[in-house]
């Protein structure tokens, strides 16, 4: 795929305090920005969202609408209380051909073939757990293993708490916290393997991937006691399609169906023989992170093995001998050879759209996680707000990265478990988790953080980009937990895949 020209990207600067400024204010103060240094005070640059380059925003500039409520909420009680369903909560609606699955159908009417590959089980059990090692240096370092999309919020918890004297020390020794951006896959991989290790201490203090799905295949390869100190989620974001509103109309209008694999397929197929569905007159184009390199890409793996085999039914486990179903290889193929596979990251696949908007660059979809449907909703919001808008829709198959902070015992002192169990204390206190919701769009897993203030950040989004806050009526089916060596099995499988080869290929 062709990246996208590069554009100037309009700045926001601070313009008031936290939970005073709605986006309207945003607006005007990019417009204040513009008309040049005389047309306003000394602003100070806003903090980055997200590091991409010349691109500039704040999240928190969409807290609160005026007369909004003040930042001291109230505490809830309970984890049950934190987002219930309400009735005014709005849900995805529901099409008239959303109870009908077409991938099977999909792959036999284009007559997709390809070689098949062969699915094995990988081994366990390779490693013993080496704890503790001894703490023989002058500083204690907790390096983190963290997904891409946590990098800027880890990065920013990080400094706060080593600038905190009643923090940053432990013993009288220092505490150095080192966030390190590396793929959720990739880092199962290395720790499974055991290529962390150097010289008899392990490189990570922390493994903090998107979700806990790789969570067995690391558990698996170590024997000999437990692996992981801790392992509690410190975020959560729901797994989202995000397409352009002239492309989702469209696709409402024609297929009639919800957001998801089955869906994708069909418009690949509907295209292959012919029907045009982009309304701008290109092909479709659709984006998903390489399932090797990154988290988001082997939840959309999941999801499609999952439609593929569940069929409705609310609790299936995928099975090593599913994955050899020929027209389950042919289907793989079919959308890795339509899709574009050119990401390593979630972050690098949303950043195109973010900075050229619909026609500035050639995807018309793309599956990620929520945070960055809502960034790219803001970003476009305010560098075109007469452009076409971004548009969020919950697939009917859903899996919610629960973003788990995993302290890691095999290679670390005591008092570097130490220092990994007090950072992730502070990561869960109500003004960090307040940083994830307002510079990033995660949802906070507090109970500190009420409903109100959810709304405050995330409301602007919820009529102009079908974000739904309530993760309960967010999806029709979520996505029960599933084998770790099946995962690692379908990432294996998926890579060794060739073209697919059919009449309209």
């Amino acid at each position: 795929m062709r990246r996208a020209a590069g554009v100037n990207i309009m700045r926001a600067f601070e313009c008031e305090p936290v939970f005073r400024s709605g986006l309207r204010h945003l607006l005007l103060c990019g417009l204040l920005i513009l008309a040049g240094p005389g047309a306003m005070g000394s602003a100070t640059a806003a903090e980055k969202l997200f590091n991409f380059g010349d691109l500039n925003v704040d999240l928190s500039k969409v807290q609160a609408k005026p007369g909004g409520q003040s930042a001291e909420a109230p505490v809830k009680e309970s984890p049950e209380q934190q987002l219930p369903s309400t009735p005014e909560s709005p849900a995805p609606a529901v099409l008239p051909r959303d109870g009908q699955e077409s991938i099977d159908n999909t792959v036999r009417n284009q007559a997709v073939k390809v070689k098949p590959v062969e699915i094995g089980a990988s081994k366990t059990g390779l490693q013993r757990i080496l704890y503790p090692v001894p703490e023989d240096r002058a500083v204690i370092e907790v390096k983190v293993a963290a997904g891409s999309e946590k990098k800027d919020w880890l990065e920013e918890a990080a400094r706060r708490f080593m600038a905190d004297p009643a923090q940053n020390s432990l013993d009288g020794k220092p505490i150095r916290l080192v966030i390190d951006k590396i793929g959720s896959t990739e880092s199962a991989t290395l720790i499974a393997e055991g290529r962390t290790m150097q010289g008899g201490r392990n490189e990570y203090q922390v493994w903090a991937p998107a979700s806990s799905i790789f969570r067995s295949v690391v558990e698996d390869a170590f024997t000999g006691g437990k692996l992981f100190e801790t392992d509690a989620s410190i975020a959560r974001s729901p797994m989202v399609f995000v397409t352009w509103a002239p492309v989702q109309e469209a696709i409402d209008r024609r297929i009639q169906k919800s957001m998801s694999f089955d869906t994708i397929a069909e418009i690949f197929s509907r295209e292959l023989a012919g029907e045009a569905i982009d309304p701008n007159g290109r092909n479709f184009q659709f984006g998903f992170t390489r399932p090797q390199d990154s988290n988001s890409g082997a939840v959309a793996l999941v999801a499609m093995a999952y439609e593929f085999f569940a069929k409705d039914r609310g609790r299936y486990r995928i099975r090593l001998e599913d994955l050899k179903n020929p027209d389950f290889q042919a289907y793989l193929a079919f959308i890795k050879y339509m899709s574009d596979q050119t990401k390593d990251s979630t972050g690098k696949l949303a950043e195109p759209l973010m900075q050229a908007g619909y026609g500035g660059q050639p995807l018309s979809s793309i599956y990620v996680y929520e945070n960055l449907g809502v960034k790219l909703a803001f970003i476009r919001r305010v560098n075109d707000p007469n452009g076409a808008k971004p548009i969020i829709r919950y697939p009917k198959y859903n899996l919610v990265s629960d973003h788990p902070y995993y302290t890691l015992r095999h290679g670390n002192s005591r008092e570097q478990v130490e220092a990994a169990r007090r950072f992730e204390e502070y990561l869960l206190t109500r003004d960090i988790q307040l940083l994830a919701l307002q510079k990033e769009g995660f949802r906070p897993v507090s109970t500190q953080i009420s409903n109100q203030e959810m709304s405050e950040v995330l409301g602007e989004f919820v009529e102009e980009n079908g974000l739904v806050p309530d993760l309960i009526k967010a999806s029709q089916i979520l996505i029960p937990a599933q084998s770790g060596e099946v995962i690692m099995a379908l990432i294996r499988a998926y890579e060794q895949l060739g073209d697919p080869v059919g009449p309209n290929l």
